[in-house]
């Protein structure tokens, strides 16, 4: 699994004369905005470099990355209340990046918004991993994140590489629903919060996704700078995959989180596609998402 991953990346170091130190799995640029909050402000750069000390020096998972495979992250924490001093009611919003083979390309391989982060934070405070333990609220939120995001970014490089990853997701939501009394863990909530969005992910039902997130990047994107033409019909095929598991449940989370991620890529790939693939591409995201034909149909000019 590693080996595949690496292999992208290994080839792009070479390319731009990168390090091979060593370093943990994820280079996150967390960045605390609370605009809206009049109030010590103190604690919120506090709250930065904690949060960004705790994703960015804690080891993840068994692999040893150097300093230039590391997962590059923008993870935005948006403070919209403060009801009390310790406590604050935030939206992650979160972009993870994965370089294209042989390219400066970087793409977006998970796009994502949470609005429902409500956790207690004490300056200064401590914050430690414990595996299979419910700490707090912040911390499960953060290692949910963690562990998403690697399954994302393992799973575009090699078939179902990101599950061990989504499991652990899921395990963290199965701790919080039990342990916490914040939104975003239980089914009965709504359909598209943390606990969906991991059921999608390791619900056999839906196993088409992975093959969406690898044949979409390893086959694709990663092909593009060789042969676009075959990087396109292969990105075409991943859009036919994910068409499938979007009719087997049009409300499906997922599905709203490739569009979140992709659409404008997509939109840039196939302008310059042959007219064939431009009207399948076409078609396919007229099914996808509908309320946006007015941009896909931009790629037909």
């Amino acid at each position: 699994m590693r080996k595949l991953r690496n292999l992208v990346l290994a080839l792009c170091a070479l390319l731009s004369g990168s390090t091979g130190l060593h370093a943990q799995e994820l280079l996150c640029n967390i960045s605390v905005n609370a605009s809206q909050i009049q109030s010590d402000k103190q604690v919120f750069e506090d709250m930065q470099q904690t949060i960004s000390r705790y994703m960015n020096f804690q080891q993840w998972g068994p692999d040893a990355f150097t300093i230039d495979e590391r997962i590059k992250v923008n993870f935005q924490i948006l403070v919209n209340q403060r009801p009390s001093p310790d406590r604050f009611s935030c939206t992650f919003n979160i972009q993870v990046y994965r370089p294209a083979l042989n390219a400066t390309y970087e793409t977006i391989v998970l796009n994502i918004s949470d609005k429902s982060c409500n956790f207690t934070y004490v300056p200064f405070q401590q914050m430690q991993f414990v595996e299979n333990t419910y700490n707090d609220e912040l911390t499960a939120l953060l290692n949910f994140y963690a562990y998403l995001i690697l399954g994302f970014d393992y799973g575009s490089f090699s078939p179902n590489g990101g599950n061990p990853y989504f499991q652990k997701a899921q395990e963290i939501v199965t701790l919080a629903a039990s342990a916490s009394n914040e939104r975003g863990w239980r089914s009965s909530e709504d359909n598209r919060n943390r606990y969906w969005i991991i059921e999608n992910l390791i619900n056999s039902r839906y196993a088409g996704f992975h093959t969406v997130l690898y044949k979409y990047h390893r086959q694709g994107l990663d092909q593009m700078e060789s042969n676009p033409n075959r990087g396109r019909r292969a990105i075409i095929d991943a859009l036919r995959e994910m068409q499938r598991v979007h009719r087997q449940n049009p409300i499906l989370p997922l599905t709203r989180i490739f569009l979140d991620t992709k659409d404008e890529e997509l939109i840039k790939v196939f302008t310059k596609a042959f007219a064939n693939d431009k009207k399948e591409f076409v078609e396919i995201m007229q099914d996808l998402n509908p309320s946006n034909i007015a941009a896909y149909n931009k790629v037909m000019e």
